[in-house]
């Protein structure tokens, strides 16, 4: 999949069904890309998610930082060996190196942006995001990490 680069200002409205799909569920949306000629930059990606998703495995990425706003709802986060709920208005920071998970914990759709820096990052969700209908063994999904600077975190208990 060959994402595009935003290079022009750019308005993102309210609603707006623009952009890329990605993601394990391909539900989320990429909404703005900037990369310019170095590591600067970051990819800014909107999804909704029904109860109890997305379901994405445990991961940790070695060059990439994200940071997660919830816009609606309220998610369940893995941080290291933390699990932390967060509501409409809190932020997450993930620094590189930490093994992360998120899920939809309340009763209703819950809606989150994430910023992703450097923004070459976004190609992980990409891939992963176009195998979103099939199941993907634990193998397949470790040589996909590992393509996109991240690597499989082994699942807290009970998660």
């Amino acid at each position: 999949m060959r994402i595009d680069v935003t290079r022009q200002p750019t308005v993102v409205r309210q609603g707006s069904s623009d952009g890329a799909p990605l993601g394990t569920s391909g539900r989320a949306r990429l909404k703005i890309l900037t990369q310019p000629g170095d590591d600067s930059g970051y990819a800014l990606i909107e999804a909704t998610h029904p109860v109890g998703e997305p379901r994405i495995r445990d991961h940790l990425h070695l060059r990439h930082e994200e940071t997660f706003v919830v816009l609606e709802g309220q998610y369940e986060v893995r941080l290291g060996p933390d699990v932390v709920w967060v509501s409409a208005g809190d932020y997450v920071f993930v620094p590189r190196g930490t093994p992360h998970t998120y899920r939809n914990a309340g009763p209703v759709p819950a809606r989150v942006l994430n910023v992703i820096s450097p923004p070459d990052g976004v190609q992980l969700l990409a891939e992963l995001g176009a195998l979103a209908t099939s199941s993907v063994d634990e193998t397949l999904l470790a040589e996909i990490h590992s393509r996109h600077a991240a690597s499989l975190a082994e699942p807290l208990p009970g998660w």
